[in-house]
């Protein structure tokens, strides 16, 4: 009976060739090797049961999984080449088809550790177990999208639906560092034991592990004839690739495809458990002439998700044919008789739709999705269908460099380097064009960069898991404007021709080769070489048309001052010049902007009018800038409305009323009169006119850079789900959004969309400025102008930060 658990694994080891193949060369003097297997096989295989446990149905890489690879690998080598491999390739080719994927069984107190990121207040046995979910609190943070998903099925009651994406995020952290615990596990408990005679593999044993999960031509690295005794080798390049080629072709068992994760909660679901059936099918030929699947598929998503796996391996097996080619050779100068080949794509001849009883397929597929044509989203973002003022050019280029200047001052703090960013705004000609510059001392891009975001629509790295682990490693705190990734085709709305210079920081004094790149036209492709620049950063040149340059008909000192006004709050140093002109905003220059500035006429003086004058500087609530705010008065009491005169007048027995009143309202303060006029001809005509005192006016800006919109917009020019102000007296705001606080934009950032970030920033704005209004006047001032405010207020925003105020006030207590 203790033995009884052999059974599990031994009857079908002893079933595989490589397995026997090994017995009968270690038979006679190397015994311990079978011995070492055994155990180690045994110890794999028991561990990879702890997968189901935790992860439900997401487990594809089982024990069944492990078998499969070593039958693959049987089925890529041949019985030929097999008999030819030497013992101790045997046995590395089993121990890292059973340890490959070790890493996928964390300890239970580990999987149990990264749940506790959804307890309210989580408490941790010890260090360790903090490490753990430190560790995965990070990989969690760097998905917000994912965040918000499981929030939103929790409001909506789907409590089993969030379960699902908290499995699929814990698996998928698993899956992602799976290679590095693989090696971890090696070193705790095998240590010094994976042994052939006198030769300590386990080193290498654990490079290979480690090996599948990465960039393949590090195999290249790998020693080709490695000794292991009297005349004995191992050709450690080959074991990596067979291992790497046969755990993908059991459809790379260790994730869900991105296609089918899309379609887990539409409205024609697909269950993992359905892929499942899929990519366990049996129905397969492998050969070293050819790979090809059969499956008949039930959905489109699971089709299109077998089409995918495919392209995965079309493009492994050209990286492994090319590794591998290279072990030939090798093997041929050392008179090794061993050659081994591939095909180079997957035969996709037998995947086909399902039918039905009647011979007629369950769907038509096709492979065909969204798509987007690049001219017609273009043109969309060009005119005023999206964008609009082709100034926005600019402010896209200024928010990336600001992003980027302040990712790279978090990462040299981290570092303990100095670092002063800067930004320079450079407008000049060079005897041929007008160009726009805009360079900067940030992070940089490198071809990676470049190939995954700069140049992909749509694709912001600044709302990439590349950036939140960036931005978790460094311990940034800031919000990035740049989130949409589409600003940099605004460029295009000024300019044909698109130059850039760039080099991206890495680590402490390590950086990526410069690059430059030109892009010619909107339909253009880039253009990319060796670039000079010595330092990291990024310097952006547009060639500007002279038929569609927004400041062409600029003095130089208004250009100077719509650079102003694009970053009238910056974080750092921003030089700007021009061929005769130079002016530099700082983080200080901010305080010179007041709403003395935004005032227009109908903030003149009046004696019934009070105005407040208020600060606010708090970083710690990402809210900063001045308000004025005007109350109608009448000896020195706030009033609703106020009669200035009335009298009734008799006119040939008519009686006439002459009167003239105010009336505080929502966003400003109106006067209203009634009088009359006498015509040439004697006619006595009533007149009603009005006019507005201290009409409300803004000026917002987003993290340093403007959002030019009114918060006060005319009902009539008000867009769908823009926010407006409506409070019951008017003011003029200038304000910067600062800090972790964010609002939420359209597109071209020229609006804020209402959402759940401006209710509470429009809370907290009141809250602010009332709270400042209570604390400068006497209590039966505030008490009487509360009422009136409540009163006249419909504004839930509003309203809440009034009870806030009764609440904390001591006077109210």
């Amino acid at each position: 009976m203790p033995d009884d658990y052999k059974d599990e694994y031994l009857l079908r080891l002893e079933k595989s060739l490589i397995y026997e193949t090994l017995r009968n060369q270690c038979q006679k003097k190397d015994t311990e090797v079978i011995t070492l297997v055994d155990n180690a096989v045994s110890y794999a295989f028991q561990r990879t049961k702890t997968i189901v446990k935790h992860m439900g149905e997401f487990t594809l890489h089982d024990g069944d999984h492990l078998f499969r690879v070593l039958n693959l690998m049987e089925r890529l080598l041949t019985e030929e080449t097999i008999r030819k491999l030497s013992s101790p390739e045997l046995m590395l080719l089993i121990l890292s088809a059973f340890f490959h994927d070790i890493g996928m069984s964390p300890d239970e107190q580990d999987v149990l550790a990264l749940r506790k990121i959804w307890d309210s207040d989580p408490e941790f046995a010890d260090e360790h177990e903090k490490k753990k979910y430190d560790e995965f609190n990070r990989f969690f943070s760097a998905r917000p999208s994912q965040q918000d998903v499981i929030n939103e099925l929790i409001d909506q009651g789907k409590h089993s639906n969030a379960e699902t994406i908290k499995s699929y995020l814990i698996t998928e952290f698993i899956r992602q560092t799976h290679a590095d615990r693989a090696r971890e596990i090696i070193e705790k408990d095998w240590n010094n034991k994976i042994v052939f005679r006198d030769t300590d593999l386990t080193v290498e044993f654990a490079q290979i592990c480690f090996s599948h999960n990465e960039d393949a031509l590090t195999i290249l690295d790998f020693d080709k004839s490695l000794l292991c005794g009297v005349g004995t080798y191992a050709c450690l390049p080959l074991i990596a690739v067979i291992l790497r080629l046969a755990d993908i072709l059991d459809f790379d068992g260790k994730r869900t495809p991105s296609i089918l994760y899309s379609h887990l909660y539409v409205r024609h679901p697909v269950s993992v458990k359905e892929w499942n059936k899929h990519r366990a099918v049996e129905a397969w030929d492998i050969t070293p002439d050819l790979i090809q699947f059969s499956a008949k598929c039930t959905h489109p998503a699971i089709e299109a998700s077998i089409h995918e796996f495919c392209n995965l391996i079309d493009r492994e097996l050209c990286v492994c044919n090319n590794i591998i080619s290279t072990v030939n050779d090798f093997n041929t100068g050392k008179a090794r008789d061993i050659t081994i080949k591939f095909p180079f794509k997957v035969n996709r001849d037998k995947i086909n739709t399902k039918k039905d009883i009647r011979n007629k397929p369950l769907y038509i597929y096709r492979d065909t999705q969204f798509n987007l044509s690049k001219q017609q989203v273009i043109d969309l973002l060009m005119g005023t269908k999206l964008y609009g003022n082709p100034e926005v050019a600019l402010r896209e280029l200024l928010q990336n460099s600001i992003d980027a200047c302040l990712l790279r001052q978090a990462q040299e703090v981290k570092w303990g380097n100095p670092y002063s960013p800067e930004i320079e705004v450079k407008y000049y000609s060079d005897g041929k064009d007008v160009i726009l510059q805009v360079e900067d001392n940030g992070t940089g891009m490198d071809q990676y960069i470049i190939d995954n975001y700069y140049s992909t629509v749509g694709s912001s790295f600044y709302k990439s898991t590349d950036f939140y682990n960036l931005k978790s490693e460094s311990n940034a705190d800031f919000t990035p404007t740049s989130r949409f990734g589409i600003g940099i085709l605004s460029c295009f709305m000024v300019a044909d021709t698109l130059i850039v210079d760039t080099k991206r920081v890495y680590a402490p004094h390590k950086s990526s080769e410069a690059l430059n790149i030109t892009v010619e036209g909107q339909e253009s492709i880039f253009w990319i070489k060796e670039g000079e620049r010595q330092t990291p950063g990024t310097t952006t040149k547009l060639a500007l048309r002279k038929a569609q340059n927004p400041w062409e008909r600029l003095t130089e000192e208004a250009f100077i001052k719509s650079v102003e006004n694009v970053v009238p709050n910056p974080p750092f140093k921003i030089n700007i010049e021009t061929s005769s002109h130079k002016k530099v905003r700082d983080q200080h220059s901010f305080k010179a902007i007041t709403t003395q500035s935004l005032k227009d006429y109908t903030w003149k003086d009046h004696e019934n009018i009070k105005t407040f004058e208020i600060e606010f500087s708090r970083q710690d609530i990402g809210i900063i800038g001045s308000a004025t705010v005007a109350i109608l008065e009448r000896h020195g009491k706030p009033i609703k409305s106020l009669e200035l005169n009335s009298k009734d007048i008799n006119i040939e027995g008519q009686v006439y009323t002459l009167e003239k009143s105010m009336r505080i309202s929502e966003n400003s303060i109106s006067e209203s009169s009634q009088s009359i006029t006498i015509s040439d001809d004697g006619e006595i005509n009533e007149d009603y006119s009005s006019r507005k005192f201290a009409e409300s006016k803004s000026s917002l800006s987003l993290h340093g850079i403007e959002v030019p919109t009114s918060l006060f917009p005319q009902s009539w020019m008000r867009k769908n789900n823009q926010v407006r102000i409506e409070w019951p007296f008017p003011l003029v705001l200038v304000v910067d959004i600062c800090g972790n606080r964010d609002l939420d934009l359209n597109s071209p950032r020229t609006e804020i969309i209402l959402s759940e970030k401006w209710i509470d920033f429009e809370e907290q704005l009141a809250y602010l400025i009332c709270s400042d209004i209570a604390n400068s006047v006497p209590t039966e001032y505030w008490e009487e102008l509360r009422d009136i405010l409540t009163e006249n207020s419909e504004n839930e925003n509003f309203l809440r930060a009034l009870n806030k105020i009764d609440r904390n006030d001591p006077r109210w207590s």
